[in-house]
Order: C-alpha cells, then sequence, then structure tokens
C-alpha cells in the first residue's frame, strides 16, 4: 500500500458486511427467566452412554492437544517446583473403565477432543474406578466446590436452605433458581450444567456458589469478601471474571494463601511475578503482562523496524525511511500497563530501534482526558517537528491525539499494541478516521466473525436452548466462558486424584503447539508460566467497512503467530481482499 491515499488503496477491496458490536461490557444485573437442569453436587454424575455408531473401540484418550497426558500425584512435583519443566511432560494415563465400549461423553473431532470447542482437552470418555475422595481442600469423592466471585447486588435468594446465604451475598446454584434471579447466576447455572456434562470430572460434581462483592470495594471489603468466603464455603477454586472496580488483587490473596486455586481474566494481563508468588495456583486465559509485551514488540522488531514506510498519510513519506516516534500513558492508576509499556520499550529497542521523539500522556482507557485539552497538542507538533512518519504506540486508549493530528493534517503510521480496548472496534469508531486510517495492531483476541456463534454461545445453546441472542451477547462480553474452561481443562487434564499439584503437571503437559485457527488462540504452559494464550495475529483498520464507520481487519485472514515467529515482510505484505472483520469490541471509558 505504497500510496499518500490510503483511503483510495483501500477501496481496492469490496466491503465485506456490517460489523454487528459486541456488546458494551455492563453488570448483569436485568432479570430473566430461565430453567435449566440442575446438576445434584451431592452425587456422583450419572451420565446417559452415548456409544459409537460401529462396533470400534472407544476412541483414543487424545485430541487437538496431541500428546496430552494426564497428571497423577504420584509423580507430580512439588507445588513450588515453577510448573515442571514445560509444555509436553509427559504423565501416566488415567484409569480406564470397564466394558466393551466405556463411553459416557460425548467427545469430537478427529482425534477426538471433549468438546467442539478447540481448546477443550483430549477425549476421556468414561471413568469408573477410585477418584480418591478428598483429595484437596474443597474436594470429595463426589463434588468439587467452585466459588464465582464478581461485583454487585442481588435481591434475588434461592428458595432453599440455602435462603440464608443468599442474604449474606451468596447463591448455591445446587439449588432450584428462583423466578427474580439476576441474569449472571441464571446463566452460570447454564455453565454449570454443561461443563458438568461435557467434561470428565472422574466421578464428581462441580458445584457453583456465587458470591457477589460490593461495587464501591476497597482493599478491606474485598479481603473481608474473601475471609466470609472462604469459612463459608471452603472451595476448590475461585473464578474471578467480572471483578469490574478493582482491588482483585486483596481478594485473590487471601484465597490463595489458603492455598483455594484463583482463575480469572476478568482485571486483564497480570505480572509473571504475581503467577509466581502461587505457583500452581493463580491460572489465567489471557497473557502475562510480559507475554503481551514480547509479543508487541516482537511484531514491531519482525515487520516494523528496518523496513520503509508504506502507510503514511503524509506527502512524500512512503517508499522511504522510518523515523519513529514513541507515545505513552503515564496513568499510575493502570500500573500492568505501565509495566507492559517498559516491557515492550526494552525489547524494541533491543532490536535497535531509536527514537526521534518521545511524548506521555496522563491518562489511559478514556475518549478525551478528564480536562479535555491535556498534552496532545504539543505532543502532535513535536512529533510533526521531528519528521516522525511512524508511532509506536504501546497501548493506553485516547482519541486527543487524533483530533489535534487531523487538525494540523499529520497522519503517519500508527502501530499500536492491542490492550482489550484500542484493539476492539467500538475504540476505532472514537478515533478521527483520518488519523486512524493509518492505524495497525498486534492483539491477541481471537477472530469473532459475524455470521458464526463463539464457543461460549454454542456451549448455551447445547444448555440452555431458549436462550435469546441478547442475553448470549452479554454473557459473552465477560470471560467466564474462558475462564471456566480453563478451569475444567485443569480438572481433566489433572485426572481423579484432583489436587494443586496434579492440575499443575496436568497443565504443563499440553503441547506448545502453534494454533492453525484465527478462531482459537495457542493456549499452552511454559516453565514457570501459568496463562493460556501465546500468539497474536495482526490487524489494520478500515474505515471504509461496516457501512463506512469502519472495523479492525485481520492480516492474513487472521493468522495467529507466537513472539518472534511473524512472517517475513512488511506490515501490508499479507494483506488483501480477503482479510475479514473482527468483531471483537469493548467500549473505552466516555469523560
Amino acid at each position: 500500500m505504497a500510496s499518500n491515499d490510503r483511503s483510495a488503496a483501500m477501496r481496492r477491496y469490496p466491503p465485506l458486511g456490517g460489523v454487528i458490536l459486541a456488546a458494551v461490557m455492563a453488570m448483569f444485573v436485568l432479570p430473566s427467566a430461565l430453567n435449566v437442569p440442575q446438576s445434584n453436587p451431592t452425587q456422583t454424575l450419572e451420565f446417559a452412554p452415548i456409544p459409537p455408531e460401529d462396533d470400534d473401540p472407544p476412541p483414543p484418550q487424545e485430541a487437538n492437544l496431541e500428546s496430552l497426558s494426564l497428571g497423577n500425584s504420584s509423580t507430580a512435583p512439588s507445588a513450588d517446583a515453577e510448573g515442571g519443566v514445560g509444555p509436553g511432560l509427559p504423565a501416566p494415563p488415567i484409569p480406564g473403565g470397564v466394558g466393551d465400549r466405556p463411553v459416557t461423553k460425548r467427545c469430537v473431532g478427529n482425534p477426538p477432543r471433549q468438546t467442539e470447542d478447540k481448546l477443550s482437552p483430549p477425549c476421556v470418555a468414561h471413568f469408573d474406578g477410585d477418584n480418591g475422595g478428598s483429595t484437596y481442600r474443597g474436594v470429595t469423592g463426589d463434588e468439587i466446590r467452585i466459588l464465582v466471585y464478581l461485583d454487585g447486588t442481588t435481591t434475588a435468594g434461592p428458595e432453599t436452605d440455602a435462603a440464608e446465604a443468599a442474604e449474606e451475598g451468596c447463591i448455591d446454584l445446587a439449588t432450584a433458581p428462583d423466578a427474580s434471579e439476576t441474569i449472571t447466576p441464571k446463566y452460570l447455572r447454564v455453565f454449570q450444567t454443561y461443563f458438568n456434562d461435557r467434561y470428565q470430572t472422574y466421578g464428581r460434581s462441580a458445584r457453583f456458589i456465587v458470591c457477589f462483592g460490593d461495587s464501591a470495594a476497597t482493599p478491606e471489603t474485598r479481603r473481608a469478601d474473601a475471609v466470609e468466603n472462604l469459612a463459608d464455603w471452603d472451595p476448590f477454586a475461585v473464578v474471578m471474571s467480572q471483578i469490574r472496580y478493582g482491588r482483585m488483587t486483596d481478594y485473590a490473596d487471601v484465597m490463595l494463601g489458603a492455598g483455594v486455586l484463583v482463575f480469572g481474566s476478568a482485571a486483564g494481563a497480570q505480572p509473571a511475578d504475581y503467577f509466581r508468588r502461587y505457583p500452581g495456583q493463580l491460572w489465567s486465559y489471557l497473557p502475562s503482562v510480559e507475554e503481551q509485551a514480547r509479543l508487541y514488540s516482537s511484531y514491531v522488531c519482525q515487520k516494523v523496524a528496518g523496513r520503509p514506510v508504506v502507510d503514511s498519510g503524509n506527502a512524500g513519506e512512503n517508499g522511504g525511511p522510518r523515523t519513529f516516534g514513541w507515545l505513552a500513558t503515564t496513568d499510575e492508576s493502570q500500573p500492568n500497563l505501565l509495566l507492559f509499556r517498559d516491557v515492550a520499550r526494552a525489547g524494541i529497542e533491543g532490536c535497535g530501534v531509536a527514537f526521534a521523539h518521545e511524548a506521555t500522556f496522563p491518562k489511559a482507557g478514556r475518549v478525551t482526558q478528564p480536562d479535555n485539552t491535556g498534552p496532545a497538542q504539543t505532543n502532535i507538533s513535536q512529533f510533526q517537528l521531528a519528521r516522525v512518519t511512524t508511532i509506536l504506540w504501546p497501548g493506553g486508549f485516547d482519541t486527543d491525539h487524533g483530533k489535534a493530528a487531523t487538525q494540523v493534517g499529520y497522519l503517519p503510521e500508527l502501530i499500536i499494541a492491542g490492550d482489550g480496548i484500542f484493539d476492539g472496534t467500538t475504540g476505532g469508531l472514537y478515533q478521527e478516521d483520518e488519523w486512524f486510517a493509518h492505524a495497525w495492531t498486534s492483539t491477541q483476541q481471537v477472530y469473532l466473525a459475524e455470521d458464526e456463534e463463539s464457543p461460549c454461545e454454542r456451549a448455551i445453546d447445547e444448555a440452555y436452548p431458549a436462550a435469546g441472542t441478547r442475553d448470549k451477547d452479554r454473557v459473552c462480553s465477560f470471560p467466564y466462558y474462558q475462564d471456566l474452561r480453563q478451569l475444567f481443562t485443569g480438572i481433566q487434564v489433572a485426572g481423579p486424584d484432583l489436587s494443586l499439584a496434579t492440575i499443575d503437571r496436568g497443565f504443563h503437559a499440553i503441547p506448545g503447539t502453534p494454533s492453525d485457527d484465527p478462531r482459537v488462540a495457542a493456549c499452552f504452559y511454559n516453565p514457570g508460566d501459568y496463562t493460556c494464550v501465546k500468539d497474536a495475529t495482526s490487524e489494520w483498520w478500515d474505515p471504509t467497512q461496516n457501512t463506512n464507520t469502519g472495523c479492525w481487519r485481520m492480516v492474513d485472514r487472521g493468522r495467529r503467530h507466537v513472539a518472534d515467529a511473524w512472517d517475513d515482510g512488511n506490515i501490508d505484505a499479507r494483506v488483501s481482499e480477503e482479510d475479514p472483520c473482527n468483531n471483537y469490541s469493548v467500549s473505552p471509558l466516555v469523560f
């Protein structure tokens, strides 16, 4: 795209259809009617056998994760072993079933996996044996207690003996639902049914307890909630998929200190050192801050550094050498974003990139700075004076710079790190078209197609066919499904002797295999690493799509790359008319 008029170049590519924006994140407090089958957590699950259609033996216990073996506590490392030796660590198989065709789980695929989701574990079709009973806190021979902690309040209480617990802020989903129950616990019942039905839990039923925190959280209220929840429910694991008001670590630290496992991506990526403080206990679907930064810096080093300008809107710059600028936030309320900035910069400077000018802005994640002025005009003027052709922007959403740049006709290349907001379609819609028409991003987000349901939506359809599209969109805009899938994967790959050590060993037995599907992230765990996603894709902003409001289009149809394994060539080397719009969208704060 060596043209000064990128919009003209983009018109070579026909529109791909409108983009349906995902629901803006909001607290789930609206009532809805829902009745779903209830698993009895006090008894061993009884699944209706679904035998193969022919007389062949049941499928082997492997899937798209191929060489994954299952954990066994007799050979598992201690909890402080920094996650074993990395992807593909072998482990003994779990005990088998009985009979000629012992199949009680509806596995799919070839090789077979547990569900239609490509990140589900290899098929364990049947279990009939000794699961060891109470192998860890929150675990018995019949159940696994899972506490889901989220923000907000509820006036709904179940019509059972758990009513007193509901009044104190918790609902036991082993009990029948109340008609006025809010949307979050209602759909967590759906997930309770789905994951118990489809994943192998070795004779135990996973029992969900939903506990609500204070929306106006403080460190003291978070810790008090954790102490109370721990005493009342003694969970095996806590899932934290909706912590919207901060202080997540205050709650998690109490649980982790008691040996409870914690799963959750609600607060975004966390530093790797935080996970290592609690080896084998704290897990996240999202990559660590450092892994995200490494993906961005490797993108810059391999696709941008040492290559000519290809997408500037400034006359005479395309085809010439790149002159780099650095634009980053100093927002101390987002320490993980600042860590990302510093790690990414070290990697970028390590491959020889130097900056002609560096600029900062005080707040991140907002449509405008709080005082509606900020340093944007000064920053843009200095970038322009330094003849910066290419601005590297390590996350931290802002629109003031685009407004200031458009006013003076300064339209450089923008190489932006996806931060969960910038790489959402809604975030792009707030930007000035002329400015953002030259934007590129590396993002960990997977492809969300307009005309396809996500694995989260398909899971809801299976467990509750009457679910409405609006409810599914709202529920799946939070990472409940991803966090629960990760937890149940851990339970399955741990084997029947469920514990911190066997989950740790099972996760680190997952092979380090790249993804060949833009809808699925590469998910595996390196030594000393407790986060799932290990790859990213690149996207470019096309203002001509979505009825001329714009969308992020996925380069090379969304092909994904692990760090240091990006394709050869400049950022536009594989752009084509087949690049689809990604429907991922989360709105920034509006000031």
